[in-house]
């Protein structure tokens, strides 16, 4: 090979091996700068996580959130001994409507007419819920039967109770022995107590002024347990309720649906029951007929339209 050509295939080698350290360098400069790249944090403690986007949403209340429950008490097996009471439970407008049921009140069921407790007292707490059915054109959801022993639990967890006596209540229980005397005034009234008064036989405006009485005491019960016991250990006196010897088609499923709605009223008010007192008058067979316009008013009463 002449000197010029071994001159010019040097030269040409050379600039290859130039341009792949340039191109080769270059290529690993870009690569690794871009592998090892730090992100761009600016801004990143700017950004705020929100804790509660995975928790619940906080419960608000809707119509079908309510609940119609019929209440029965039963101290022992007599008509002025057995109390009814039914109740809506409405926590969109954070209250509880009771309407005490006297026990005279007419009905027609199956083609027989009666009054409500006979109905209860020959075919149960399953009549007694037809009947209230019946003559108020409402849906009862549950029911709570209540015995000397439950009520008496249930209204210790409540508190004691101030109410004006009427009258002084004199009474010899001919089946039980049990004595009832009670001044007239105001009177701090405990479960025991609440009950004498609840079913004392001889008030002058019979069944009709019973049933008030029911529906007053009934309403200061839930508002007294509403400002203490209720507010503070819910899940306990619902545990030892259902525990004891009530009988009642409530479950715990039903409880703790609704839980929430029970505790958004409780948080919102220290008096959430509402106490409505039925219009009617005694028909020729000396039962209590219910006013039309009283049933007809019951769904507005209970926040159901």
């Amino acid at each position: 090979m002449s000197k010029r050509s071994a001159k010019i295939a040097a030269t040409y080698f050379l600039t290859i091996i130039i341009s792949l350290v340039l191109i080769g360098g270059g290529g690993y400069l870009v690569i690794n700068k871009y592998l090892n790249k730090t992100p761009d944090k600016s801004g990143i403690d700017d950004i705020v996580i929100d804790d509660g986007a995975s928790q619940d949403a906080e419960y608000a209340p809707v119509f079908g959130d309510g609940r119609t429950i019929l209440f029965i008490y039963e101290a022992e097996k007599s008509q002025t001994s057995t109390c009814f009471l039914l109740a809506r439970f409405a926590p969109a407008d954070n209250k509880a409507v009771l309407v005490p049921l006297q026990t005279d009140i007419a009905c027609e069921l199956d083609g027989t007419a009666n009054t409500l407790y006979e109905f209860y007292r020959l075919g149960g707490t399953s009549s007694a819920k037809r009947a209230v059915e019946k003559f108020t054109g409402l849906t009862v959801d549950r029911y709570l039967k209540f015995t000397k022993d439950s009520f008496n639990t249930f209204a210790d967890f409540m508190g004691n109770v101030e109410y004006n006596i009427p009258d002084n209540l004199i009474f010899q229980n001919p089946s039980t022995g049990e004595s009832t005397v009670i001044k007239s005034g105001n009177q701090i009234l405990d479960s025991n107590t609440l009950r004498k008064v609840m079913c004392y036989p001889n008030y002058s405006g019979g069944e009709e002024y019973r049933a008030k009485v029911v529906g007053n005491l009934a309403a200061e019960l839930l508002n007294s347990g509403s400002r203490g016991i209720l507010r503070d250990s819910l899940d306990s006196v619902f545990t030892d309720i259902i525990n004891s010897d009530i009988e009642t088609d409530i479950t715990r499923y039903d409880y703790d649906e609704d839980k929430p709605a029970i505790e958004y009223v409780l948080a919102n008010t220290s008096e959430p029951a509402q106490l409505v007192i039925p219009s009617g008058s005694y028909n020729e067979n000396g039962c209590y007929q219910l006013d039309d316009t009283f049933v007809d008013a019951l769904p507005r009463w209970f926040a159901m339209e």
